[in-house]
């Protein structure tokens, strides 16, 4: 990786890609840079909430 980032400059290379118009590598991109902050559990800024039910029933033979 040292030899790699001698030879580029892997921020200027981020944010190139970051204003690519193809819209696949900025979404890969923000995804990867989410991932690398956040870890693989993030969830997308687009995602919704998790749904919670509280009325559900449990797994039969659970009642007294």
């Amino acid at each position: 990786m040292d030899a790699v980032h001698a030879q580029v400059d892997l921020v200027r290379l981020e944010v190139k890609l970051l204003r690519s118009k193809d819209q696949k590598i900025v979404q890969r991109e923000v995804a990867y840079l989410r991932e690398l902050r956040y870890g693989k559990r993030a969830p997308a800024a687009d995602d919704e909430p998790p749904q919670i039910i509280v009325d559900m029933p449990g797994p039969e033979g659970d009642t007294p």
